[in-house]
């Protein structure tokens, strides 16, 4: 599986660089998982699709408030990522079904994403990047709550153990390569 941040960005055009392909990212799940809202029939679902679509958008906020920005930087507030994960991303979206949804969003996506959010919270210098730690630790904190309560719909929801996109998921995210590196 692909990671979403190769290595601890060390620079700080490379940490600004990182912070804007994480806010890219958070505001696309914020998008996708809300839009589906409308359209998913199990009351549980879309719940908690709506719930968790605004902590991705509050996620969003948090990076942009730790966005380096210094004279000669020239690193926009939401760099989009390579082409593959554009295609992560609208595989995530194409999907129709609640069974396709819920698994690739919560037995794909949000898992790898946690992931790296982890070890890039592990990697951050503590003293230059102290905010952005600060910071990172409550959207890490919000995303582990968030892919529990996910777990459990996988669980819950008939065909998401077997369903396609998750197959569509984990192919798209293999050819992604990193997304904040």
């Amino acid at each position: 599986m692909a990671t979403l941040l190769a290595m601890a960005p060390g620079t700080i055009e490379e940490t600004a660089h990182a912070i804007a392909r994480a806010r890219w990212l958070e505001l696309r799940c914020f998008e996708i998982l809300g839009g589906w809202v409308p359209s998913i029939p199990e009351p549980e679902v879309k719940v908690a699709l709506a719930r968790q679509s605004h902590h991705h958008a509050w996620h969003a906020e948090l990076f942009d408030r730790v966005r380096p920005v210094a004279s000669g930087l020239e690193v926009t507030a939401e760099a989009a990522p390579a082409p593959p994960w554009l295609a992560v991303v609208s595989e995530l979206a194409a999907l129709t079904t609640t069974a396709d949804r819920v698994a690739g969003a919560y037995g794909v996506l949000l898992p790898a994403k946690l992931a790296e959010y982890e070890r890039w919270l592990l990697d951050v210098d503590p003293v230059r990047d102290a905010a952005l730690r600060r910071w990172l630790g409550f959207v890490v904190s919000d995303e582990r709550a968030d892919l529990a309560e996910g777990v459990g719909l996988l669980e819950r929801v008939p065909g998401a153990d077997t369903a396609p996109g998750r197959a569509v998921m984990e192919a798209a995210l293999a050819a992604a390569g990193p997304l904040l590196a």
